[in-house]
This record gives C-alpha cells, structure tokens and sequence, in this order.
C-alpha cells in the first residue's frame, strides 16, 4: 500500500535561489568585515611605532633640555623586531638661542619618521 504524501497549499519556505543569494551577500559582508579588521590593525601597528618614536625623541628633548646642547647626540632603541634610530643636530638661532632638531626614523616597511625641534 502506498502512503499519500500531503501538500500544504500554504507551504512558505525558502528556495534553492534565494539562500544562495543569501550567502553571497553574506560572503562579501564578512569579506569587507575582514579587510577593514585588517586595515585597522595594520594603523594600529603604524600608531604604536609612532607613539614609541615620539616618546624616544621626548626623552632626548627633555635631556639636551635639562643638560644643555653637549647631550645632543644620536642613539637606537628597538621595540620587537623594529629598530629605531634618533639624530640630534643643532643650529644658532636668533638672539643668541640654539634650535635643535630631533629626528626618529625607524624600520618599518611604511618608513615613516618623527621630527621634533627646539628652542634653547
């Protein structure tokens, strides 16, 4: 004996089409998702390697500052895998006043570099 298979006229469900474009948009909302995650955390290196360099060349200022221009002198740091390399120079400036400049390079595939200048 066969069984009758029943058919709800009001059948609602979704077809074969519509999940298929459901995961494709699915697809590329997570695709996005991850190249932004990704962007952002290649600026988020980039900001610490600044924030390091700015602080190498602070320290530097603040000791020519507190020692006179004789302490003006170059240095590294490294920070992982990243090294980092500090040039002090000095200059005569107006009215008997020295300006010191304070630059931080460092070794990152972006190379970017810091610049602080003073006057004493």
């Amino acid at each position: 004996m066969k069984r009758r298979q029943r058919t709800c006229p009001d059948n609602h469900g979704f077809t074969l089409i519509e999940v298929l474009v459901a995961m494709v948009i699915f697809s590329i909302g997570s695709l996005a998702v991850a190249a932004l995650l990704t962007t952002s955390m290649k600026a988020n290196i980039m900001a610490h390697h600044r924030s390091f360099a700015v602080a190498f060349a602070q320290d530097k200022v603040e000791e020519v500052r507190a020692s006179g221009t004789g302490a003006c002198t170059g240095g590294t740091a490294s920070q992982g895998s990243v090294y980092f390399t500090l040039a002090c120079a000095t200059a005569n400036g107006p009215h008997g006043s020295t300006n010191v400049t304070v630059s931080v390079t460092w070794t990152d595939p972006s190379s970017q570099s810091v610049q602080l200048q003073l006057r004493i």
